[in-house]
C-alpha cells in the first residue's frame, strides 16, 4: 500500500521560460513565486516517483497516430530536448523515468478496462519542460509521464480523465509497496486561444471557475464539462485541463489551494499554479 504525499497542478507555456521579461514583472514574479512555494512543499514531501500528466504538441504523435492516453516505459526522458532547449532557453537535460512503475501500471489498467498505450520513447517541450524546470531543477526524482490527447478531436472525455486519476490513486493504494510515496503533477491550462480564430485570447472568468471548483473541493464538477463548453468559455489550449482533472480525481473531494493565479497576455496563457491537500 503505497501513500500518495503531494498534489501540484500548473500551467505551462514556453514564453514562461522563453520570454520570461517581455510579461508584466509584478505577474511573472507572482506566480514564479507560486511555483517557488511549490517546489519547496513537493521536495519537503519526498516523493520516491512523480506521476506527471500532459498533453503532447506534437513533438512524439501526429494527427496520423493520435493515442487517446500514453505512457510512457522509457528510463529517461528528454525534458527538454535539445532543439527544445534552444527555443525554451533552458539548459537541455534527462530526466529519469520510473520504468518498472510505469510497466505494472499499464498492466493494471489492462486489468481494469484502461486500454492504455505506452511508448518506450517519448521527449518533451514546454508541456513538461517548464514546469520541471522549476520544480524538479536537479531532476531528483523520476518520472512516469501520462499523456492525453488535448489537441487532436475527438479528445477523451474530461469524465474519462478524473476516472484515470481516480485508477491512479486505487493503483497505488492497491498494487505499490508500503514504503512508497508518490506525487502527482498535472500540467496544462488554464485558458488560451492558439492558432485559432481569437488567438492570444485569456479567460479569466473561465480560470476563476476552475479555481473556484477546486478551492472548493468541487473537482469532479470540472469533469462534468464537455468538449464544447470547455472550447468556448477556456478556449482550444483550455481542453488541457484534462492533467488537471485527472489529478483530481486522485484527489477526490479534497481542497485545493491556489498558490497563483496570473492571466498573462505576452505568454498567451491564463497562468496558474495550485496545491493540492493531502
Amino acid at each position: 500500500m503505497g501513500t500518495i504525499v503531494a498534489g501540484c497542478l500548473t500551467s505551462h507555456a514556453p514564453n514562461i521560460t522563453a520570454k520570461p521579461a517581455i510579461a508584466d514583472p509584478q505577474q511573472r514574479a507572482r506566480f514564479v513565486a507560486g511555483l517557488e512555494t511549490m517546489r519547496r512543499r513537493l521536495l519537503a514531501a519526498k516523493p520516491d516517483v512523480l506521476v506527471v500528466f500532459a498533453n503532447d504538441h506534437l513533438q512524439n504523435f501526429f494527427y496520423d497516430n493520435m493515442p487517446a492516453v500514453c505512457v510512457g516505459l522509457a528510463t529517461s526522458y528528454w525534458a527538454p530536448s535539445k532543439g527544445g532547449a534552444e527555443f525554451l532557453r533552458v539548459p537541455a537535460r534527462q530526466i529519469p523515468g520510473a520504468r518498472d512503475w510505469a510497466k505494472a501500471f499499464v498492466q493494471a489498467g489492462l486489468e481494469r478496462g484502461f486500454d492504455l498505450a505506452y511508448a518506450h520513447e517519448l521527449e518533451f517541450w514546454d508541456d513538461v519542460s517548464v514546469p520541471l524546470h522549476f520544480l524538479l531543477p536537479d531532476a531528483s526524482i523520476p518520472i512516469v509521464p501520462i499523456l492525453t490527447n488535448c489537441v487532436a478531436p475527438p479528445l477523451p472525455r474530461p469524465h474519462r480523465s478524473y476516472e484515470l486519476g481516480a485508477f491512479v490513486e486505487a493503483f497505488v493504494d492497491d498494487a505499490r509497496p508500503g514504503a512508497e510515496r508518490v506525487a502527482l503533477l498535472g500540467t496544462g491550462g488554464i485558458s488560451h486561444w492558439i492558432g485559432v480564430p481569437g488567438h492570444g485570447r485569456i479567460n479569466p472568468e473561465f480560470d476563476q471557475r476552475v479555481l473556484d471548483a477546486i478551492r472548493q473541493g468541487r473537482g469532479e464538477s470540472l469533469a462534468q464539462l464537455t468538449h464544447d463548453e470547455i472550447e468556448t468559455a477556456g478556449g482550444n489550449g483550455g481542453q488541457e485541463i484534462r492533467n488537471w482533472i485527472a489529478v483530481l480525481g486522485a484527489f477526490h473531494g479534497r481542497k485545493g489551494e491556489v498558490l497563483a493565479y496570473e492571466p498573462v497576455p505576452d505568454w498567451l496563457t491564463g497562468c496558474g499554479a495550485v496545491w493540492m491537500d493531502v
